[in-house]
């Protein structure tokens, strides 16, 4: 059976996010006046909570989806993968 990988794309959120967030530092030692401070406040903020969020979610998920796995294992599929 196939395993379901829910953390390496949760990994590569997590860099993108990064990524953006260190972007914006850059852009914010040129680009700091009453807009900048908007986006960051409707765009910028939000995101970070969603993917914090939606991290915890894919996080939990996994634990499932890897209980899920073995349960439905084979008993001599489940002593071969302990």
């Amino acid at each position: 059976m196939k395993r379901v990988d829910f953390i390496s794309p949760g990994a590569r959120l997590e860099d993108a996010l990064k990524q953006l967030e260190n972007s914006w530092r850059a852009t914010q030692e040129f680009w700091n006046d009453p807009i900048s401070q908007k986006v960051e406040d409707e765009f910028l903020v939000p995101l970070h909570g969603a993917v914090r969020c939606l991290m915890d979610a894919i996080g939990k998920t996994a634990l499932v989806m890897r209980k899920a796995e073995q349960d439905c294992l084979h008993p001599r599929e489940r002593a071969q993968s302990l």
